[in-house]
């Protein structure tokens, strides 16, 4: 990675985010000024202090942090505390934060803390901020009971002005009151092995890799030569869950109009997934974070997987999955697309305000801090003026990638994310619900699919109405 990266990385115990989904058990993670301790997940025990410096850009950028509008909520307590289900991201946050941080664990994966927050937000336990995911950020930002506005820590939409539109609106209520704020724009990209891509297609380079797969089409075709050219060994896509990522949030289609189940894009996505299948263009046994997901990247019996930004930091899926460093290129694939994303969001049992007001800024607002959270932690921060800045300067340079900067791909795809009103608080039930049920219904026909999803559907969801 960079310069930043390494030099940071000796002063740091703690080890770099796998993902924002891995799970991290119960542990807990505090910060005081510049020295961290981390506890241990299994038995509460802490680990051994160690000392980190702090960056000229955080004490630069005090003053822009702690400016902006007035602060409504209290500080009569000096630990901010964020709930979260890992503090994959929050301890390299942390690192770098100048106040006191402490991290509480609610959840065991990012599925989990959907419905365990509500407990926990109600419990009366200590909470100042708590992370969202895309998938079910409405179920909260949308109740004032779990979320109050960012403008009770003087911070508004007109301080996202740099950030990437899309994440704003996911932050923003039904009522247009903005509630949360991500620190990353989770833009994914397409990540091949580059040998095979030489050896069965003969593509040399990601610009060529680009060419063959810049459309479904395109990507298709490309799958029947590899096809062909490897005698079946190998597939396109690791797993149906990563073709439907890419495919359907680039749709830009609501899951829900109003109480209506709509069914338009998961019937296009059933029909082509079908025919990939059929083909044997991917493997539909092959589950989305199992040992099999890491063993056809291994075994090179796939030859390339679709990831967000996420996914491609060191010990996260790209090297886990990908094995030997450098053998691997990313490019933008056939459509523009996000997965997953991360969102701040306010309790208004906050009572460590300033604090809140100032981690809240200091890596979701301020440019010069947010580029040194890039280049430390190898996340694609949400703030135009650091990324653009990242890539025009090539500070960024990934090992698992063969040198490659994946933020100079990722940064085009993050520019054309659409959202708007294109997000419901039902979308991670009905995306988990219609997953399950195309894989063990993959064998039958389209309707048949698309009926027993929306049976089901129904039966978890009772409010809501079939098309």
């Amino acid at each position: 990675m960079s310069k930043l990266t390494r030099t940071l990385a000796l002063l740091a115990t703690l080890a770099m985010a796998s993902s924002a989904f891995v799970a991290c058990g119960g542990g807990n993670t505090e910060s005081t000024g510049s020295t961290a301790e981390t506890t241990a997940a299994a038995d509460g025990s802490s680990e051994e202090a160690a000392d980190t410096t702090a960056a000229d850009a955080d004490s630069e950028g005090g003053e822009e942090q702690s400016a902006g509008g007035e602060i409504t909520l209290p500080s009569d307590d000096d630990t901010l505390t964020v709930v979260c289900w890992t503090d994959a991201d929050l301890a390299n946050m942390f690192d770098q934060f100048s106040g006191h941080a402490k991290y509480q664990n609610c959840g065991d994966n990012g599925g989990d803390a959907s419905t365990k927050y509500a407990t926990y937000l109600n419990s009366g336990d200590d909470v100042d901020l708590f992370v969202a995911e895309a998938g079910w950020i409405l179920n909260y930002i949308n109740d004032d009971s779990f979320s109050a506005p960012l403008s009770d820590l003087g911070i508004t939409a007109d301080d996202y002005k740099d950030a990437y539109q899309y994440t704003v609106e996911i932050g923003t209520d039904n009522n247009g009151v903005l509630k949360g704020a991500s620190w990353q724009a989770a833009a994914g990209g397409y990540a091949y092995n580059a040998d095979l891509a030489e050896q069965y297609l003969g593509v040399t380079s990601p610009e060529e890799m680009q060419a063959k797969i810049d459309s479904w089409d395109k990507f298709e075709a490309t799958a029947a030569e590899l096809k062909e050219a490897s005698d079946g060994k190998v597939t396109i896509a690791a797993t149906i869950g990563g073709l439907w990522q890419a495919f359907s949030t680039a749709k830009n289609a609501a899951w829900v109009d109003g109480t209506t189940i709509k069914t338009d894009v998961a019937k296009e996505f059933t029909d082509m997934v079908k025919g990939y299948v059929d083909n044997g263009y991917v493997d539909p046994t092959v589950e989305q974070w199992s040992t099999d997901w890491t063993n056809v990247g291994l075994n090179g019996e796939t030859l390339g997987y679709f990831y967000s930004t996420w996914c491609l930091g060191e010990g996260a899926q790209l090297e886990q999955n990908g094995g030997n460093a450098g053998n691997w290129r990313i490019v933008r694939g056939p459509q523009d697309f996000f997965w997953g994303g991360s969102w701040l969001c306010v309790s208004p049992n906050c009572n460590t305000a300033d604090q809140a007001a100032d981690f809240i800024r200091q890596f979701t607002v301020n440019a010069d801090t947010m580029e040194e959270y890039a280049l430390y932690s190898g996340d694609f921060v949400n703030n135009k003026v650091a990324m653009d800045k990242i890539v025009a300067e090539g500070s960024n340079s990934n090992p698992l990638l063969g040198g490659q900067d994946q933020f100079a791909v990722l940064a085009d795809v993050a520019a054309g994310i659409k959202m708007s009103d294109s997000i419901s608080k039902y979308d991670q039930s009905l995306k988990d619900t219609f997953l399950k049920t195309l894989k063990d219904n993959i064998n039958k026909d389209t309707d048949a699919i698309l009926d027993a999803f929306t049976s089901q559907a129904l039966a978890d969801n009772p409010d809501l109405s079939a098309e």
